[in-house]
């Protein structure tokens, strides 16, 4: 077999043919050759039986990937070898013998929704329904089964669980449920695969026996269950071949012990440790700032990236004053980029959080520049962000019954769709839209005792904002509306990953209105939700294949770009504060230490002083990480330019010609003014009063022809194109 592609330390891998391997294999060092390399190396050399290889990643797309890769090099069919997931493999052991253990072999494998929809039933059974949801009651379940603790174990231990006792409760009698419904969660494939092996030793033996050579993909990754599991399969012939790299450990809060790899050596003895230090995809320079940067933790196998590259450009760094000016820096820099030859699917936004997409979102749509938000939904389309705007709207229109029906039991208030039906139907009796009735006490007063309680579910807490909505300000109106409402108490109280993650975009949501009313004194509600409203109608393009990528960290781990923005390094955004207070800085740099070899030719840094929470100015530092790689890393000055390059103007006819629900205002993307002087989208223009923006779409009205223009400091603008005080600039 031909191994003169592969350098000295990814041939001594693939030769290494017995006894427990770590194969150290650092960021864009090749590792999946290795793994592909060896087990073909062993089937076609060394005449190994595929059947007795067991190979387990993380993915099905890593699985997929490594069949494709060895039956390439086998040149043969090899979808009958022992490659997959942990789950996928202990479904193929469990569906030969899970009878071993009381479950018959025709078991049922529960996706999401069929554990909501048991856990619903039980909550309903336990008279839990007003307490407790099913999606807080189901991550609480799968915290416990990463952690391999059973329910009395959950009940007997210090939680961080206000409601522990109810929890126990559902726990244990969810599992029950299952046994009698002859039904597995995902989370207990590993775990009833264990329980098999501990029941019945001869099923055991017998895997032992078959699997000659275990092979594991992405090892800093496993949790305790994944670690027993491999332990117990590759003891008897303990030729066990691990690849992983301590330096991208950062799924802790999934389960994932970074002890696993650093204790390899001590778990396994006799271990032989091979380090694949050459990295194939970065430039020397991105490379430096990554080593410079990972050297300063101590969980961690030393080892030193190289690369034969070129040094390449250099790491930039830009500190900003303020986040809208990180934004407009990074948009600038994209269309610098777009004008040298690179393409938008070239580069990659990555941050610490979901919730610091927004302003990015913001300044590529007003630029019109196509964007995905991979591993999530965009921001104005996440479901807290959509709930908050349709409980403004509600507030400002009387008759908008699609916001209504949607925030009506949110957060859960007992008003089912039954009774939407019915009190629609009282509505329409009195002559009334839905939302004239629940928000009106002289209207629902007179309704059937059960209606009306379900009327004053919703509109009491809120009645004085109905009441006055037009005396508050905007942040203050929105900061209410989520105080009495009990939005925020209820994602308060189910302390889970994604409930966190939605305050953090409230909280963003809360800022971006803050920035609106700093800049828009003298608007109100109805103008801030006719200023989303245009934001989202320049969203409604069609999916592109040339787009950026924005993501977080977390969602990058595997890819690679030309170009990355690294973007939020403050401290006490990145590292974040949570992981400042709890000691846990070495993971956020490992976080970053992932986000920089994500780069492959260009890598972009930046931070502001400056940023809102919760609609107030926050100072911040720049990050601790930034300081550690200084001396590798240029930090340079914006240029007082404006974030619309001309390559905006050619963009934009394209980005509307694929906008078919424009077509016939794209027939003719140029109107005149009285004064004769022709606006075309992508324009920049001067208003009197707004100063400088760009005409970012021409529409035909009844009363003339309007331009949106997106304002540098004003936002997004309707104008009258037949009185507005502009000229093109």
């Amino acid at each position: 077999m031909d191994l003169s592609n592969l350098n000295d330390k990814q041939k001594e891998a693939v030769l290494h043919e017995k006894g427990p391997l770590l194969v150290v294999a650092g960021a864009g060092s090749g590792k999946t050759r290795v793994l592909t390399t060896s087990i073909s190396y062993l089937i076609k050399e060394k005449f190994v039986n595929p059947t007795n290889i067991l190979a387990i990643t993380f993915t099905n797309k890593a699985a997929n990937e490594m069949k494709e890769r060895i039956s390439n090099l086998l040149n043969e069919d090899v979808s009958h070898l022992w490659i997959g997931t942990f789950h996928s493999i202990c479904a193929r052991i469990l569906r030969m013998n899970i009878n071993k253990i009381g479950y018959d072999n025709n078991f049922t494998i529960y996706d999401t929704n069929d554990q909501k929809t048991l856990v619903k039933e039980i909550i309903k059974d336990l008279n839990y329904k007003d307490e407790i949801s099913p999606k807080e009651a189901l991550n609480v379940i799968s915290f416990c089964k990463n952690k391999s603790i059973s329910p009395e174990e959950f009940l007997n231990i210090n939680t961080f669980y206000a409601k522990q006792e109810e929890y126990y409760k559902i726990y244990k009698n969810y599992e029950k449920k299952k046994f009698e419904y002859n039904s597995l969660d995902f989370d207990d494939l590993i775990l009833k695969t264990l329980d098999l092996f501990a029941i019945d030793p001869d099923t055991l033996k017998y895997y032992q026996n078959k699997f000659e050579y275990v092979y594991v993909d992405e090892y800093q990754d496993t949790n305790k269950s994944q670690y027993e599991l491999i332990k117990a399969i590759g003891k008897l012939h303990n030729n066990i071949t691990v690849v992983g790299d301590a330096d991208q450990s950062i799924y802790s809060f999934r389960g994932a012990d970074i002890n696993n790899i650093l204790d390899f050596e001590k778990d396994f003895k006799n271990a032989k440790t091979i380090k694949l230090e050459q990295n194939y995809r970065s430039t020397s320079n991105i490379i430096n700032v990554a080593n410079k940067l990972i050297r300063n933790n101590t969980e961690r196998k030393d080892k030193n990236l190289w690369t034969s590259q070129n040094d390449g450009s250099e790491v930039l760094y830009k500190k900003s004053s303020v986040e809208s000016e990180e934004g407009k820096f990074v948009i600038d820099e994209i269309n610098s980029l777009l004008n040298d030859g690179y393409k938008l699917k070239d580069m990659a936004i990555l941050y610490r959080m979901n919730a610091q997409s927004r302003i990015f979102e913001e300044y590529l749509m007003k630029n019109l520049l196509d964007y995905k938000v991979v591993g999530g939904l965009k921001f104005y389309d996440r479901k807290e962000i959509k709930d908050l705007i349709s409980y403004l709207k509600v507030l400002v229109n009387p008759k908008d019954d699609i916001s209504l029906k949607r925030i009506i039991n949110e957060p859960k208030k007992g008003i089912g769709n039954k009774t939407i039906e019915n009190l629609e139907k009282e509505a329409s009796k009195l002559g009334f839209s839905l939302t004239e009735l629940v928000c009106d006490p002289s209207l629902f007063s007179n309704l059937p005792t059960k209606l009306k309680t379900s009327c004053e579910k919703f509109y009491n807490p809120l009645s004085e904002i109905f009441d006055n909505y037009k005396d508050y300000k905007i942040v203050d109106l929105i900061e209410e509306v989520l105080d009495k409402s009990g939005y925020i108490k209820a994602l308060e109280e189910s302390y889970s990953v994604e409930n966190r993650s939605r305050i953090d975009n409230l909280n963003e949501f809360i800022s971006s209105a803050a920035e609106y009313e700093s800049n828009n004194p003298d608007d109100n509600i109805h103008d801030y939700l006719e200023n989303l409203s245009l934001l989202s109608d320049l969203d409604k393009t069609e999916e592109s294949d040339d787009s950026i990528s924005l993501m977080t960290i977390h969602s990058a781990k595997g890819l690679e770009f030309k170009v990355c923005f690294v973007v939020g390094m403050d401290d006490g955004l990145f590292p974040s504060k949570r992981s400042i207070d709890e000691g846990n800085i070495e993971e956020e740099r490992r976080l970053c230490y992932v986000a920089i070899t994500r780069a492959m030719e260009k890598l972009y840094l930046s931070s502001a002083e400056i940023r809102r929470q919760f609609g107030q100015a926050v100072y911040y530092k720049p990050s601790r990480f930034l300081s550690e790689i200084k001396s590798s890393i240029k930090q340079i000055d914006q240029d007082k330019t404006s974030a619309y390059s001309p390559y905006v103007k050619m963009r934009s006819n394209e980005a509307y010609m694929r906008d078919k629900a424009r077509e016939s205002v794209l027939k003719k993307n140029t109107v005149k003014q009285s004064s004769k002087e022709e606006f075309s989208i992508g324009d920049k223009i001067v208003h009197t009063k707004w100063g400088e923006g760009m005409i970012v779409q021409i529409k035909k009205s009844d009363d003339g022809n309007e331009l949106v223009v997106a304002f540098d400091k004003k936002g997004l603008k309707k104008l009258n194109q037949d009185y507005a005080p502009i000229k093109r600039i």
